[in-house]
Formats: C-alpha cells, structure tokens, sequence
C-alpha cells in the first residue's frame, strides 16, 4: 500500500542520533558479508581523531560525520554504508576503556550489550574484533600485534595503533571529557531501509548524486554571481566554466574543484560546499578574476592530459605519460595537485618535467608504501604544489620530494623484504613490469594477477627442495619468487613443480607474456639462489628508475 501525501515513505525512515544513541539502539548493527572489509589505513584513522578533536576544543555542540544507511534482516540491522566509521570510533571507545579502568563499565555498555556485541564486523573479522576491541584489557596487545598478512586484519591493529598514538599524550581527565563529548555530540543521520534494494539506492542517490555536484553549483554560483564581476564578465566566465565542466565527467570535476584551494594555497578544502575555505583561496591567489580566466582553464588542461596520458613534452613524453599511469593506480591522488600545478607553469621546460615527474613518481610510491610519514605527507605535498618553480624547495637538502636518508633507507629495506599484503604487492609488481625492459603498463583492472612461483602454501615436492618451513614463507613472498599471470594461468599453476609452471607461463595461448615473466626464460631450475638472484636483480631495476640509487651506468638526474 503507497504512503498517503505527506507521509513517510514506506520501508525507509531517517533520523539524527548521535554516537551513544547509534550502537545502543535496540537491533545489533552487523557488517554483512557482501561488504568490503575494514579498509582504513592510518591517515583515515588519524584524521577522524583530529577533527573529533577540534571540534571538541571548539565547544562544538555537535560534531556530525555524515550518514549511515542500515538494512532490517533477521533481527540485526545490517550496515549498508558507515562500516569504517562506526569500527573506528568503537575502537577509540575501547582504547579509553582500557585506559580509564574507573570508567571502563560506561564505556563498555556501548561496546557490547550484555554478552553481546552492539557492532558484528564480517564473519571473517568478528572473531578476531571481539577478542582484541570488545573484550576489555586487549586494545594494547591489538596496538602490537604482528602482521598476518590479512589485510582487513592488519589494518584493525594498524588502526589500533595510530589510536594509542593519537590519544596517549592527553591526560586521564581530559580524556575522559574527550570520550564522553564523542559519544554524546558525534552525530550522525541514520537512514533505515526496510530492503536491500532500497538502502542500496539511498546509498548511490547520496554518494554519486550528492554534495559533489551541488558543492560545485555552490562554487560557481558565489565566484560569479557574488563577486562584482560586470555584466559581460559574468557571461564570459560563465560560458569559460561551462565549456571546462564539458572536459570532464560530473564526478571528476567536483573532485578537481576539490583540489583547488589546496593547487591554490596548500590548504585542504573539508568539504565540496566549504566556500569559506574555497573564497578565501581564491582570494589569496590573486582573486576571482585571476582564477576563472586563468587558473582555473591553465588547470583545467593540465588535469585534462594527465587523464588522457597526453603530456607532451618532447622526447620525454613517453617517460612522463608512463610514471603518471601508474601513480594513477595509487589509491590516492594526493600527487595529482603537485602534477597540475607543476605542468600549468613548466610544461615547455621538458627536461625539468622529466626530472620532476621521478621525482613525484618516487615520492608518491613512497607514501603509498608507508615509507614517508603519514603525518607529513600532506605537508610535504602542499611545499611541493608551492614551489613549483623552485628546483632546491623540490630536491635539495630537505625538498619536499626529496627522499631523507632515513626514507631512502627504510624504501629499499622495504623493497628487499617479503610482501604479504595482497594490494601492495599487486602494485608494486605492477610498477616493476612497466620499469622493465619492453615491460607491460597495466592497471589495477587488468587481468593481471600474482603467481608465487614457489607456492605460499608449499607442496610435497616444493617441501623437499625447501625444506626449512620458515624460510619458505619468507622467500615465498619475495619479489624474486613473483611473476605476473592471468587468472586461468594463476589457477592452472596451483602448487605444480616449476618445470610444468613454465610450460603454463610460455605455452598458454592468447596469454600475454610480461617482462616479469620473460625474466624466468633463462632460469632451468627453482632454488633458494634463483629467487634470491632474482630478486636482487628486480630490486635494482625498480630502484634505478625511481632514482634510488645511481650507478656508472644510471644518470637519473
């Protein structure tokens, strides 16, 4: 029966309750099985604690963090959207649980019910959730548990510990009065669907229909209709914003409006309508003028080539387009500000380019590989945006995309040791198939996949040629023992000997053949000295592209 005019619409409801009200509500809140697992890394966790911070040292009477979609089935509310929210902050809540034992019954009451928890993260993960986070005394060992090589695992101890990190320098007091303002003024507007079908459309409508596009019109509306702009000026730039809109799909655009004050200024827009922030970039730079008849078109084309690996830059194009394809597979384009600014303003100056472009590849695979500071990423990015024309702001002695000693240091250890994080791993082989020789540029929706030629899991003949259990699994996850296959290849390997892995890797029809792969051509047998020479040799390759270390032969600038 449809909703009378007026009413609610049947099977879905909406309401603001903060932190307390969410996880104490009468259902369980559960992460079903279709949902991605906990995938923060330690910058998400960071900033959601600094801006809790903020605004309670603000006084803000609340503090909201958006919406979050739930789904009524067999009695739990299943979470469509605000998993990693709701985790994190339950994690927070635990940490100071733990750490305030006068006030651990309060907190534990919105940490579990009874003998129940108020939060089920996937099957996968609730157990070991449960044991570290729901059941007090346990976040400090979550803080120091060893890597599993699980990613969603991982993360949850990584979150842990950037947590402890994050908090372990305030008082108990204070603590305590931080903890009681996050579970009283942390908002959040719950939409509850009675379907699947209905959350999931909710979910799109608000996450592709949303504040991006509207944060735009906002944008655009306020720079040309409230800035004194003459008649014929506003037609101008209205007709000038319009055509650079068309150059980009709705998304990208917002995205890119995102961007700007941070191109203009450094300085981080918080959300797609802030037009504070935005305003008082624009106006920092040189005004609204200046920005729509010049920075923003000379941006615009920037951005344009770089989507399109278009960047002509003479005879370093090729070297160019192929660092920026592959820092496009990162999962965040952190570097994207750094490439627009720097070819708005040097695009003629070809070998500054190329220099800058290995610059900014190294820089920004060193971020996304935890090499760099998280905490310092932004701010080396945003030194980076300003002083494009600088050369010894960017490489000289503590330039910000000069690696440190230190940095460079800990980016080759990392190279040399095994990779278990599955992501990770992936890109980095990826990033080693296009530094090789005639290699392959792929991307992360490639049919592309990682064979460990020794298999992780081992084997009877692979348990007698490796006897030493231990260092099987290192070696297993070494770059000398990976190789990139399609998924059939991938499947067809399994744990077979090497000689009829080879067979798979050169004599699978209409199966591409990669450098990576074409490297094991020479190589008869599989041995502990195989994968290790290997190993060394792809190590040297990724380092002298990025410029880690030269030698007579490697005149990287």
């Amino acid at each position: 029966m449809a909703a009378g005019f007026g009413d609610i619409p049947l099977g879905l409801s909406s309401q603001i309750l903060n932190l307390a009200g969410v996880l104490t509500r009468k259902l369980p809140l559960k992460v079903p099985r279709y949902q991605r697992p906990y995938t923060w890394t330690e910058r998400e966790v960071r900033q959601l604690i600094e801006d809790l911070r903020r605004a309670y040292k603000r006084g803000s009477v609340f503090y909201f963090i958006g919406q979050i979609v739930l789904v009524k089935n067999d009695g739990r509310l299943e979470i469509s959207d605000g998993q990693q929210r709701l985790a994190t902050l339950t994690m927070i809540m635990a940490y100071v649980r733990d750490r305030l034992p006068g006030r651990a019954k309060q907190f534990q009451t919105l940490i579990m019910d009874g003998d129940n928890p108020r939060l089920l993260l996937r099957e996968d993960d609730a157990g070991f959730y449960r044991g570290y986070v729901q059941e007090p005394g346990q976040m400090k060992a979550m803080a120091r548990h060893v890597e599993t090589g699980i990613d969603s695992k991982d993360l949850l101890a990584n979150a842990a510990r950037t947590i402890e990190t994050e908090l372990r320098d305030i008082d108990d007091r204070e603590l305590d009065s931080f903890m009681s303002y996050v579970a009283r003024a942390c908002t959040v507007n719950v939409v509850d669907a009675d379907e699947r079908g209905c959350a999931q459309t909710v979910f799109n409508t608000l996450n592709m229909r949303g504040s991006p596009l509207s944060g735009a019109d906002l944008i655009k509306s306020d720079l040309i209709e409230n800035s004194k702009l003459s008649n014929t000026e506003a037609d101008a730039a209205a007709r000038k914003w319009e055509q650079i809109e068309n150059m980009f799909e709705r998304a990208d655009f917002a995205h890119f409006l995102h961007m700007m004050p941070f191109l203009l200024t450094g300085e981080r827009l918080l959300s797609p309508g802030d037009l504070a922030t935005f305003r008082g970039a624009v106006d920092r730079a040189g005004g609204v003028r200046t920005f729509l008849f010049d920075h923003l078109p000379r941006y615009a084309q920037a951005l344009r080539a770089i989507f399109a690996g278009s960047i002509d830059v003479g005879a370093a194009s090729a070297e160019v387009n192929r660092r920026v394809r592959l820092m496009k597979q990162v999962e965040r384009w952190d570097w994207a500000p750094c490439a627009i600014a720097f070819l708005a303003e040097h695009s003629g100056e070809h070998e500054r380019v190329r220099r800058f472009f290995q610059a900014l590849d190294r820089f920004t695979f060193a971020c996304e590989l935890s090499v760099v500071d998280d905490r310092l990423q932004e701010g080396r990015y945003a030194r980076a945006v300003k002083n494009t024309g600088d050369d010894k702001m960017l490489y000289g002695h503590k330039g910000a995309l000069e690696l440190t000693d230190n940095e460079q240091m800990k980016f080759i250890d990392m190279l040399n040791k095994s990779r278990r994080r599955d992501r990770s791993r992936r890109l980095l082989l990826m990033r080693l198939e296009a530094a090789m020789p005639n290699g392959s540029i792929l991307q992360m929706t490639s049919d592309a996949t990682v064979e460990h030629i020794l298999p992780k899991a081992g084997g009877a003949a692979w348990d007698m040629l490796f006897a030493d259990k231990a260092m099987r699994a290192e070696a297993a996850n070494l770059l000398g023992n990976l190789t990139l296959l399609t998924e059939a290849q991938n499947t067809a390997c399994g744990a077979k000997g090497y000689a009829e892995k080879r067979k798979i890797f050169f004599n699978t029809p209409n199966a591409p053949i990669h450098a990576l792969t074409r490297d094991l051509v020479g190589i008869e047998d599989w041995t502990m000295r195989a994968i290790e020479e290997r190993h060394e040799r792809l190590v040297r390759i990724l380092c002298e592209d990025w410029g880690l270390i030269r030698d007579s032969s490697s005149q990287a600038a």
